[in-house]
């Protein structure tokens, strides 16, 4: 490879809407996407977490993407995203689908501190795309671990 090439390092991501903002959840870790099934409320859970559903057998948090990223307008989640978070798996209210997308890593550069703590602690990167912000998510942050020991899915090695 010469000095000048470089070589793009490219990974598609399913693209969501939750409380008017565009996510990015890395298509890898992505297991399914459903409609919102029967969820049972967890005493003590942050308002992010709507409480536990059962998929598939296994109860798993279910997320309010809206509400983690600080949003408190009520609205109507019409999808769980079902996602695999290392051994565990949880699922991610959206408010709709727009696809999947391919984004050059390259690309992905660091949260600008601005953007606050909230969204800053569960989202990787932001990018311009198509005349509008997406933010990319961390996956592994957006489940709290008092969650995990409230379902018996504590850290598991």
């Amino acid at each position: 490879m010469l000095a000048n090439e470089h070589k793009e390092q490219t990974t598609a991501y399913l693209i969501a809407l939750a409380g008017g903002k565009r996510l990015a959840l890395p298509l890898p870790g992505v297991i399914e996407v459903m409609r919102p099934l029967p969820i049972s409320v967890l005493a003590g859970a942050p308002p992010s977490v709507l409480g536990a559903a059962v998929v598939r057998g296994v109860p798993v948090p279910v997320i309010d993407a809206g509400a983690l990223l600080g949003e408190t307008a009520p609205r109507t989640c019409t999808r769980f995203v079902s996602l695999r978070l290392g051994a565990r798996s949880a699922a991610l209210a959206v408010d709709g689908l727009l696809g999947v997308r391919t984004l050059d890593e390259s690309q992905l550069g660091l949260m600008p501190p601005l953007l606050g703590e909230t969204i800053s602690g569960v989202a990787r990167s932001v990018v311009a795309l198509d005349e509008g912000l997406l933010l990319v998510l961390r996956a592994g942050r957006l489940v709290p671990e008092e969650v995990w020991r409230a379902l018996g899915t504590g850290e598991r090695t």
